[in-house]
């Protein structure tokens, strides 16, 4: 008969296996009883081990934060003749070998300007970052380091809620950025999602007599430079180079390249697009468009025609006077990806101050506001009435991940300087195979010894330490399920550690029992003796191992914090199965029968 005194013990001792069974069964199901059907396949990964990037492969960006936008940005608008002195500079600067020295080629540069200028163009431009220019250096490089530790969080609640578990994203020198996402196939929508900038804007549309007088003007200065300029001018390089001479004048107007659309917007033909461009970047026209208070953008996607019609882009001319309400992405409390009447969206909130701005902007209505993303306008709609809960939507997305992508990126925030992919690769599966292949031996290997071990020196007594150990093991794999932990090739490291050191408490448990034995004393007490004397060892012993374990898991990235996640289970679990489980079987045996001797 059972003792009622364990009969909890047993009880706990089987609710705890049968979770463990129970967290574990989808990663028994893949490994060996993998379904057909390719949905269920991955219904049974998410609720698996996750195996990290150097396990099952998955994708690897090294990012590069545009160090030169970060300072153009924080510039302060002067006049015209101020910003393209600026312009240059940092143009010049930037044909550095390395972005972690441009500011410091960028002031050098400037200031070698100021002398010739007699111009103080650092102090008028960055006027709140010091009053001499090796206060704006010092200033322009705290900037810079604000803005990488804000885009690693950025980039962090992104990966986030994308769905990675454990991603490795960590700083690299002063301006570079390691990401490293386990288990992504689909690198180019991982690359979009860390490298959008998700800046977005709410801007009022001009009216159409002013989009037509910008145009009457850009078509003027076309004309004027047809007729004064030869066929070296630069408005004749509007055309593409591989044009002929008689094909560019052909092209003398900004109207020429325009059609008219069923909205009664500008569109440009694909095949003009990169003309259109190159006329707006002339600087006579940036000038007049600059003067006019406006802004041309393009629209996200080309129209919708037939198979045979060339696509066709819509031109926005938007009204970017200062004294217009500003409203950007940063007021956004909330974004979801949603359907609208068959299209997917992004429905938007907005917090107290957007809802009051968006109050203020929806008030003129009849006007039109364009929903701007990444300087592409999505949709322009007509304002039909006044809007005061700060609620809209996001239409023209492709499809619902590029409108889950774009809500996740406006959840998470506003990059504060875009960046760049310097490399980015996929790291093959065959290589996180042979790791697993690899991994996999050594722990059998280890476990068999140690096995051996225990049965041979210890004997019957052993045999329960071997049992306690593969229940210890059991249950680290069920708590990495549980707690959606990634297990990686550190943490199989972790994990082999632990088979070795789970039997410590066993041995020193084993050892106590023995010297009781020696004196005389019954199974029954010295067992009982034993587990008493070395409770405070283990303790002791395992304590010390796991405050180390927590302290790499909060200071560690990446591979550091998979090993430490193992080895804190391993050793919290070992020292359960050595003081309760192990405890409960001799408590078993003992209870049937008076034992004179035992097998230790």
């Amino acid at each position: 008969m059972i003792s009622q005194n364990n009969k909890p013990r047993i009880f706990i001792s089987l609710m705890i296996l049968l979770i463990a069974v129970w967290a574990l069964w989808p990663s028994i199901e893949l490994q060996f009883f993998p379904p057909d059907n390719n949905a269920e396949i991955e219904a049974l990964k998410k609720e698996s081990i996750k195996l990290g990037l150097d396990l099952q492969g998955g994708a690897s960006f090294l990012l590069e934060v545009e160090i030169p936008t970060l300072v153009e940005n924080l510039a302060v608008s002067v006049k015209p003749k101020a910003d393209s002195l600026l312009a240059a500079i940092i143009s010049d600067a930037k044909k550095g070998d390395s972005q972690e020295t441009f500011i410091s080629r960028f002031v050098q540069e400037a200031t070698t300007k100021e002398i010739q200028h007699e111009f103080f163009l650092l102090r008028r431009h960055f006027e709140g970052l010091g009053s001499t220019n090796a206060e704006i250096e010092s200033g322009l490089n705290a900037k810079a380091n604000d803005a990488i530790n804000q885009v690693l969080e950025i980039l962090q609640n992104r990966v986030d809620e994308f769905g990675v578990s454990e991603p490795t994203i960590q700083k690299q020198g002063s301006h570079r950025i390691i990401v490293e996402l386990a288990g992504v196939t689909d690198t180019d929508r991982a690359e979009a999602l860390l490298e959008r900038t998700a800046l977005l804007e709410f801007i009022y549309l001009k009216d159409g007599s002013s989009t037509q007088n910008i145009i009457s003007k850009i078509d003027a200065l076309a004309e004027l430079d047809t007729v004064e300029a030869d066929t070296d001018s630069s408005l004749l390089k509007i055309a593409d180079e591989t044009l002929l001479e008689t094909e560019a004048i052909s092209i003398n107007n900004f109207t020429s390249l325009l059609i008219p659309t069923p909205s009664g917007d500008m569109g440009v033909p694909l095949s003009n697009r990169s003309r259109v461009n190159n006329i707006l970047e002339q600087e006579d026209v940036k000038q007049i468009i600059q003067k006019d208070y406006g802004r041309f953008v393009w629209s996200s996607d080309p129209l919708k025609s037939s198979e045979e019609q060339e696509e066709t882009y819509i031109l926005y001319y938007l009204d970017a006077d200062p004294n217009n309400p500003e409203l950007t992405g940063q007021v956004v409390e909330d974004a979801v990806a949603d359907i609208y009447n068959g299209q997917p969206i992004v429905r938007l909130g907005m917090n107290s101050e957007g809802a009051k701005t968006w109050s203020v902007i929806t008030s003129r209505v009849g006007d039109r506001v364009a929903i701007v993303l990444d300087n592409k306008v999505h949709m322009a709609p007509s304002i039909r009435s006044k809007i005061t809960d700060g609620r809209t939507q996001v239409e023209g997305l492709d499809d619902m991940e590029e409108a889950k992508d774009i809500a996740i990126v406006l959840r998470a925030g506003k990059l504060p300087a875009p960046i760049r992919k310097v490399y980015g690769h996929e790291v093959g599966p065959a290589l996180g195979q042979d790791s697993v292949d690899k991994g996999t031996t050594s722990i059998l290997v280890g476990l068999v010894i140690v096995l051996l071990f225990m049965l041979i020196y210890y004997k019957f007594s052993g045999l329960i330490a071997d049992i306690a150990l593969i229940w210890n093991i059991l249950l680290v794999l069920a708590v990495l399920a549980m707690l959606d932990a990634t297990l990686t090739l550190p943490g199989i490291a972790g994990l082999i550690l632990t088979v070795g050191m789970s039997v410590d408490a066993n041995v020193i448990i084993f050892e106590r029992i023995r010297e009781e034995m020696r004196k005389g004393k019954t199974v029954r007490a010295a067992i009982d003796s034993g587990y008493t004397r070395a409770l405070t060892t283990i303790i002791d012993a395992n304590v010390t191992t796991l405050l180390v374990a927590l302290i790499l898991w909060q200071f560690g990235t990446g591979p550091i914090k998979g090993f430490a996640v193992v080895l804190f289970a391993g050793i919290a679990i070992s020292m359960f199965t050595a003081i309760f489980f192990t405890r409960t079987i001799f408590n078993i045996i003992t209870s049937r029968k008076q034992l004179k001797t035992l097998s230790i």
